[in-house]
């Protein structure tokens, strides 16, 4: 069974609950003002997917608020099937290719590119510099050629936990 098959890849309700996984571990954090104890999901039917509210400020907020996501009006589950796409290929893959494999224009694809590569060097330079190791070596194997997309779903799995970690809020 493919990573590909995953649900979070696919449908963006399991994309929303993934991210905000990994982004909040131990639960919403308000990105205004701090305060974790009075938070709240929206569930209205006009509300957007995921949408939370902070009680201590009054402002809501989504889990793409203080990521590379910020801004962005695509699906998580269409930017998670980049960063997967991009990740088996070094962070390398031409934006043709990816507009084929994620069904999306290539000038999407272009900006999906340019933004997690800008998020890859970002999160790389905060980084010791014994843990800043290339962007090429953190995905390619030990002899340094390019890993297959579907050769061993055991080493895709902690390279894609490289890969999400660029959840981390700023």
């Amino acid at each position: 069974m493919s990573i590909l098959n995953e649900p979070y890849f696919w449908d963006e309700t399991a994309a929303i609950d993934f991210v905000e996984a990994i982004v909040w571990p131990d639960g919403p954090v308000c990105p205004h003002c701090g305060e974790a104890d009075s938070i709240g999901k929206l569930k209205g039917n006009s509300t957007r997917l995921g949408t939370c509210k902070c009680y201590h400020c009054n402002l809501p907020f989504t889990v793409k608020i203080g990521t590379f996501l910020e801004a962005s009006r695509l699906p998580i589950h269409v930017w998670l099937q980049s960063i997967y796409f991009l990740a088996q290929s070094d962070f390398k893959l031409p934006a043709k290719d990816l507009e084929k494999a994620v069904g999306i224009s290539g000038k999407t694809a272009r900006s999906i590119t340019h933004r997690i590569q800008k998020a890859l060097e970002h999160s790389a330079r905060g980084r010791p510099a014994a843990k800043a190791r290339s962007i090429q070596s953190r995905f390619k194997g030990s002899n340094n050629v390019p890993r297959n997309i579907h050769a061993n779903l055991q080493s895709v799995r902690p390279r894609l936990h490289e890969a999400f970690s660029l959840f981390e809020q700023r």
